[in-house]
């Protein structure tokens, strides 16, 4: 376990190196405050990360750091957030809240674990699947594996009434075609077949021609991704963690 938090540890002040040092912690925390109020979750993580980084050794970055994962959808990873401030002695307060927020994940239905199978078109060299966003618009996304982030055209997050980031900060994303820049925003839900994400992380920027948004890794990547060509289908199978 000490060799388990050592590395974490390690890796967070590493991170440290990178965000540099322009804020401290405590302001770091308010911001990520201000963005929860906001419902920018993606920002609100970002800066607990920079927090964290600055301060590793206090607890309340890692829980707040986790609720932020745990409204992204991410819940593996905010489980793991919970765990480190809980290997760093919090007060009892602080721990009785992270427990509550572990058992919370851990009760059954909580976790996706159904599977799903959906069609896809296939054109020009990629595949299409159909989203259902908010339960009240299904759009054509393309599946790209190599998207870090969900992407959905500003037409439709207009007709959606979807706002991008309150601050305007763009927010850079890899995507089969390169690098791109977009405006952060929330949709309420996004569904493929069986699945849903709740208040997902979205970026708005043009996807294509034809197209309404990419599908990308802040829902992919909580799933083992195949495609059946021969059968023009995508399976969805929620990935294991021992």
């Amino acid at each position: 376990m000490k060799r388990v938090l050592t590395f974490v540890l390690g890796v967070i002040i590493g991170q440290w190196l990178v965000f540099g040092a322009a804020a401290s912690p405590a302001e770091y925390h308010l911001r990520a405050q201000r963005a929860m109020e906001a419902r920018d979750y993606l920002e609100a993580m970002q800066l607990w990360s920079q927090a964290s980084a600055l301060q590793p050794s206090e607890p309340s970055f890692h829980y707040y750091r986790g609720v932020a994962l745990v409204r992204l959808g991410l819940k593996l990873s905010a489980i793991d957030s919970f765990q480190m401030a809980l290997l760093l002695e919090p007060t009892p307060k602080l721990a009785r809240m992270v427990l509550q927020e572990i058992a919370r994940l851990n009760q059954p239905g909580t976790l996706t674990t159904q599977e799903t199978t959906v069609p896809l078109e296939h054109g020009l060299g990629v595949w299409i699947a159909r989203v259902v966003l908010n339960d009240s618009r299904t759009g054509r996304f393309l599946v790209d594996t190599g998207s870090s982030v969900t992407v959905i055209s500003p037409t439709l997050a207009a007709d959606l009434g979807i706002n991008g980031g309150l601050d305007g900060t763009p927010v850079e994303l890899q995507t089969l075609g390169g690098r791109t820049a977009g405006s952060p925003a929330i949709v309420g839900s996004l569904r493929v077949g069986d699945l849903e994400l709740r208040d997902a992380p979205v970026v708005l920027h043009d996807p294509g021609p034809g197209l309404d948004g990419i599908l990308g890794n802040t829902f992919l990547s909580r799933y083992q991704v195949t495609v059946d060509a021969d059968r023009r289908q995508l399976h969805l199978r929620p990935l294991v963690r021992d």
